[in-house]
């Protein structure tokens, strides 16, 4: 079953289709019956996954900084927000409490939208800080190449020093805020005094 679900999408497309030219139409009818009944109970099982064992693998690590604008018209305020993984944890809540972050992390890379979901909840979370009014929700995305194998172990290390930051969403969320709060949503000012960003402890 893991086999089969595994294969490329056109290897059992192809092999039908031969049945279906070559052999009876009874014949293609009960292979494209057993092949929908092993396909369904792949997924049923959870064990449909595409795998990429021997696939090219990335050569870079990632990881989200998700940091909030805050503002109370005269000061604007930017905050690491105290999420699992950007915040210090114990090794009971890395290893055990926070295992489903990295998946979570992994399913918005891509998705616009779910970003844009997660900020508006993270928005009715975090509405205020240091009687600043949350404004906005960026998410930064922090990638290191990873050495090759020879360099890794001439330079005793598995990362390049260099971090590259990217930034790939920078939400509104005053309107959600505003809502949460029961107030008006403020326009955030393009200048004036502001503070450095605030690192979680």
């Amino acid at each position: 079953m893991i086999g089969w679900s595994n294969l490329p999408n056109d290897v059992p497309q192809k092999l039908l289709a031969s049945v279906e030219q070559q052999g009876s139409p009874q014949l293609a009818y009960r292979l494209r019956w057993v092949e929908w009944a092993v396909r369904w109970g792949a997924h049923l099982s959870g064990l449909d996954n595409k795998w990429q064992m021997y696939g090219l693998q990335s050569r870079f690590t990632w990881r989200y900084e998700i940091i909030a604008t805050y503002s109370d018209g005269a000061q604007q305020i930017e905050w690491l927000l105290p999420l699992p993984r950007q915040s210090q944890r114990t090794l009971w809540q890395r290893l055990v409490v926070d295992f489903k972050e990295a998946k979570f992390d992994l399913n918005i890379y891509n998705d616009s939208l779910a970003r844009e979901t997660y900020a508006h909840y993270l928005a009715r979370q975090f509405p205020e800080h240091q009687g600043c009014t949350l404004q906005r929700i960026r998410y930064d995305l922090k990638y290191q190449y990873i050495l090759p194998p020879a360099v890794a172990v001439k330079e005793q290390q598995l990362l390049e020093d260099w971090v590259e930051t990217n930034t790939i969403s920078n939400f509104d969320v005053s309107a959600v805020v505003a809502s949460q709060l029961g107030t008006e949503p403020k326009p955030l000012l393009p200048a004036g005094p502001r503070q450095a960003l605030t690192i979680n402890q």
